[in-house]
């Protein structure tokens, strides 16, 4: 039985979350630059989708994420109405958050991938990547004010097709680090976030960091619904 909201949904499918174990072949990439898709499921597969699609009630989902350096993944969700969760590694599952360079990973596993529900709007996906481990620094704070926002469709000959496009959607930065949906102990370390380049191309998001210290890598990556 599908969950009603893609909050829910996120905390049933992380609990299967695997790598793909195949190493990716790929160009020398940044020390420091992770690559995130969306994709949809479509018969008989699964396809890559435009970050910034709107999508629609009861479409079926699931991200690929790539880090050039490895470290340690940790993600949080905030739904439209405001519910926050702390998406992995989820509290007393003894999961494993470290990702190994140049390794793709399916979120939330092959096998696995969760159902958009909920009152349209934007659910916004917290992706950390540290090369420590945060696991005794970092915890969850309570959800925030559900968001006003609702998609709308760019203008364009993509509309025209049927196919509805939101600029706001997909992968950027979190403009106000102080109000992060958790937060860490360890003050000293650099977040770096607005210091981030996004680039998307067929798909492909990348996140580029302009620096190669140890900073905490944090972006956001905004999923339209109507």
């Amino acid at each position: 039985m599908r969950n009603p909201t893609i909050l829910c949904c996120f905390a049933v499918w992380i609990l299967a979350a695997a790598p793909c174990a195949a190493q990716i072949s790929a160009p020398a990439q940044p020390s420091r630059e992770i690559e995130v898709s969306l994709e949809l499921r479509r018969a008989p597969g699964w396809e890559t989708i435009d970050p910034q699609s709107v999508l629609r009630l009861g479409d079926v989902i699931r991200f690929r994420f790539r880090s050039a350096s490895g470290g340690h993944l940790y993600v949080f969700s905030v739904s439209s109405a405001g519910e926050g969760v702390w998406l992995f590694p989820r509290p007393a599952q003894g999961q494993m958050n470290s990702v190994e360079p140049r390794t793709e990973y399916v979120i939330p596993g092959l096998n696995g991938s969760f159902v958009v529900g909920g009152s349209p709007g934007f659910d916004i996906v917290y992706w950390v990547v540290s090369r420590v481990s945060l696991d005794t620094q970092i915890k969850p704070q309570r959800g925030t004010q559900p968001s006003t926002l609702r998609p709308r469709c760019r203008e364009g000959p993509l509309k025209a097709r049927g196919l509805c496009l939101d600029d706001r959607a997909g992968a950027s930065a979190v403009q106000d680090i102080g109000n992060l949906p958790f937060e860490w102990s360890d003050a000293d370390r650099q977040l770096l976030s607005r210091d981030l380049t996004f680039r998307s191309e067929d798909g492909l998001s990348r996140v580029t960091a302009h620096n190669e210290n140890d900073g905490i890598l944090v972006y956001q990556f905004r999923i339209a619904h109507q």
